[in-house]
């Protein structure tokens, strides 16, 4: 397959190098990064090894082999030539103390942003095959990234569930005209979770965060009575109905209320997600796997950044993006 070139040049305009983009990061031969650091190959190739040796990064997911077309003498010749991502690209020049390694890396976020919005990472072929109409998850996917400035691993997570979603959508002509399948499937018993113990826990939460330095005072304070209302509107129903019928519904309004509702001073999605994986593992019974085989800590950070990013009128698709992850029995 190939990947899409981009050119770099330095504000002198003395180096020009084509671009190699692939899986959501930009890649470099080490022909190159000698050019752009101005260094020779073998010093290059010494500062790569130690940035693998000392545990500074992973050799597997840093290295690709692209395919290179090479004129030798009056011959084409096809090369495998082992590229570096953007990780060992930075790393290196940290070591080498090269101010084109800055000018490197603002360039390579303002392009990787570009691609990212525009849909490349999508898997565009598979998208058109199914004929789905993606304009809405594409606008969400744009504003999450574009706000919160994610070239990194929560953008490539954010990225593969909206991509994984995709793949299992026969959608979104459904949803623009409002018959999406329903997740209706109804489960009885479930396990509730009272305010006193929801507040216990998120303040157990807020301490152990307090402790890393990553929460304040304000984290988990109560906002009027939003959090008791997220609670109990999940729970609600008429005569025999549940208005949220099983687990799958009931977990995927919770963290959205919470989230988009702000019923904390601060610590909302971190709450809000908190909550939402507590509330499955009480439910863990109703459920086809176990929790952590659903919901993994990339998936749940993606979650939440795009619930928080969405607008009230793709309520419903979030509530159904949630939905897809949660397996029910």
């Amino acid at each position: 397959m190939t990947q899409p070139i981009e050119i770099f040049q330095t504000k002198d305009d003395q180096i020009q190098l084509q671009v190699s983009l692939q899986d959501q990061t930009v890649w470099l031969t080490q022909a190159q990064m000698a050019e752009l650091f101005d260094k020779d190959v073998r010093t290059i190739n010494e500062h790569i090894g130690n940035v693998f040796s000392d545990g500074e990064l992973d050799r597997k997911p840093t290295i690709r082999k692209f395919r290179i077309v090479r004129q030798e003498g009056k011959r084409e010749v096809h090369r495998e030539i082992e590229h570096y991502n953007l990780d060992v690209i930075i790393s290196v020049g940290y070591r080498v103390k090269s101010a084109r390694g800055v000018q490197f890396r603002k360039w390579a976020t303002r392009v990787l942003n570009q691609y990212l919005v525009e849909g490349y990472a999508l898997n565009e072929k598979r998208l058109k095959e199914r004929n789905i109409e993606f304009e809405q998850a594409i606008t969400l996917l744009s504003s999450t990234l574009s706000n919160q400035a994610l070239v990194n691993a929560d953008g490539q997570a954010v990225l593969q569930v909206i991509s994984d979603y995709a793949r299992s959508w026969s959608l979104l002509q459904g949803y623009d005209e409002q018959n999406l399948p329903d997740n209706t499937a109804k489960q009885t018993d479930m396990v509730a979770i009272e305010l006193d113990d929801a507040l216990t826990a998120i303040n157990s939460l807020k301490q152990e965060l307090m402790t890393k330095g990553e929460a304040t005072a304000l984290f988990g304070q109560l906002r009027g009575d939003g959090l008791t209302s997220a609670l109990a509107t999940i729970e609600q129903g008429f005569g025999d109905t549940l208005f949220y019928p099983n687990v799958a519904s009931r977990a995927a309004h919770l963290l959205y209320f919470v989230i988009k509702n702000h019923p904390l001073a601060d610590g909302n999605k971190r709450s809000g997600s908190f909550l939402f994986l507590w509330y499955l593992r009480l439910n863990q019974h109703f459920l086809a796997k176990p929790v952590e085989a659903l919901i993994n800590d990339n998936t749940l950070v993606a979650l939440a950044l795009l619930v928080a990013e969405s607008k009230p009128d793709q309520k419903e698709l979030m509530i159904r993006l949630i939905e897809h992850f949660v397996l029910l029995k």
